[in-house]
Formats: C-alpha cells, structure tokens, sequence
C-alpha cells in the first residue's frame, strides 16, 4: 500500500511537471493570443472625411492598408471640436498620423484668401489643430504628411505659400510640385539634413519624392527645424525641436507603398516603433 502511495504521488508530481513545462510553452491559457494583442500599436489616422461609412476613398485606404501593412491597427479619428474631444480620441491610439487634403484657412497665419486658394474645411482645421496639438501636449510620436506638414508649420506660428506657381518665390521654379493636369504624382529630389529624424528614417541624405501640393512652406514656424529642401528651395521636411518625435514631410509615402515600393514601409514602421509598447 505505502509503495502503490508512493508511486501514485511520484506519477501526480511527474504530471504536474509536465503540465507546468507545456503551459509555460504554449503561454498559458489564452495568454498568448493577449501578448500578442498587446503588441499591435493602435494607429490614429487624422479625419480625412466621413468615417461613418463602409467604403472609403482611395487617399484614406492608402493610409489604412499601409499601417496594416506596417503591422499596426489603423483607427480612424473623427472630427473633433476642442482639444478636449482630441485628448478623448488620442487615448485611443498610440501615435498619430495627420493626413493630406484640402488648404489650410490663411486666417489662421493671419492672410486673406489668394484668388488661387482651394478648397478649405473649417471644421477640418479645427479638428486638426485641436488633435495636433494635443499630441504635441502629451509628447505623442506623430508622422506629418503633406497638409499635416502644412498644419504643424500653421500650428507653431509659421505660414504658408497660397499657390506656389503664382507665387512670387517660384513662379519661375522649374519643379512642378503638382501635375498641373492633376492626374498623377509628379516627382524630384530632396536633400536630407544629416542630423534630422527624417535622414534617420531614410538612411541616407537624399530622396526621391513624390509631389502633390499647390501650397507648401513660407515662414517657418517656431521650434521647427528644416529637415529637407527640394532643388528650388522649397522645404519639404521639417521636425519639431521641443518634442520627442514629430515628423513632418511634404510627399505621400503611404502612396509610395500602396504602389508597391515597400521601402516607404519605414516612416511607419519608425513611427510605431517610437511609441511605448
């Protein structure tokens, strides 16, 4: 009886062991699935039009496929009021991308309206600035495209060129920063400060990028930096100073990607990979 004992409490341990040691293999009862979960970095894609709808257009899927892509969950932010509401919608997500789109209201750097400005969204701006700077305000990693490099340089006091190739600066440039036809990306090169997150980003000091913008860059805002310029002086990047990670570029390289260059792949992959996760 005491040997029967013995050998069924030595066979009770010997299961336990092996329990434990294919437990901690699989990691645990459902603990995998949620490590991995936890892992995904939540996206917020700035509002770029109506979020409450099944389909969206081609420029908003450009972002949701290339963060998908990037391994990140794309969340979709509404329009918000007040930076507020922003604080609400960006405890949500882990860092920020704002998108292109429409001009930027001159009356928030102090112009009228050029008779070659188009389109503009007051509530657009609104929601934008007040989602801007909130992540500026809580030190959120933020990536900046084209309208959003518009916006970060509005939103730190800077201002811009209506339309550039009316404008007194680059009337005569002979860069087309847009497709007069409006048909397809245009494309030139940049230079690349060294000491700049973007020539971290890039791995190198020069790019080809693509153009799609009408308006662009004319005083710089306050702790900015310029990170790049095309070959007619225009800026084309620019970082905040008095932040952690807020990058801003004037091309497209959610459309870089979508087109099958995967190169691009690492202004997100960079952009996620500077959040605390």
């Amino acid at each position: 009886m005491k040997r029967n004992r013995r050998f069924t409490w030595l066979l009770s341990f010997l299961v336990v062991i092996v329990m434990t040691v294919f437990m901690s293999a699989c990691g645990g009862s459902g603990s995998g699935d949620e490590s991995e979960d936890a892992q995904i970095v939540a996206v917020g894609i700035s509002w770029q039009e109506d979020i409450d709808q099944e389909e969206h257009g081609e420029d908003l899927m450009a972002y949701v496929h290339t963060v998908e892509k990037a391994g990140g969950e794309a969340v979709l932010l509404p329009l918000v009021k007040d930076q507020e509401e922003a604080k609400a919608e960006l405890e949500k997500v882990d860092c920020l991308i704002m998108t292109g789109g429409e001009d930027v209201d001159p009356a928030y750097y102090g112009e009228e309206p050029d008779e070659n400005l188009e389109e503009v969204n007051k509530e657009r701006d609104v929601s934008d600035m007040a989602m801007l700077q909130e992540a500026i305000d809580e030190d959120m990693p933020v990536l900046c495209t084209c309208r959003g490099l518009q916006v970060l340089n509005v939103l730190s006091g800077g201002s811009l060129v209506q339309d550039i190739p009316t404008s007194e600066e680059y009337k005569d440039s002979k860069i087309q920063h847009r497709d007069p036809a409006e048909e397809d990306f245009t494309y030139h090169d940049l230079t690349i400060e060294e000491d700049s997150l973007l020539a971290q980003i890039v791995g190198d000091t020069t790019l080809n990028a693509n153009s799609w913008h009408h308006q662009g860059i004319k005083e710089l805002g306050d702790n900015l930096k310029v990170t790049a310029t095309s070959e007619d002086g225009m800026i084309e990047g620019i970082e905040r100073t008095d932040c952690s990670y807020i990058v801003g570029v004037q091309f497209h390289p959610e459309w870089n990607v979508e087109e099958g260059d995967d190169s691009y792949l690492v202004f997100f992959t960079d952009l996620m990979g500077r959040t605390q996760k």
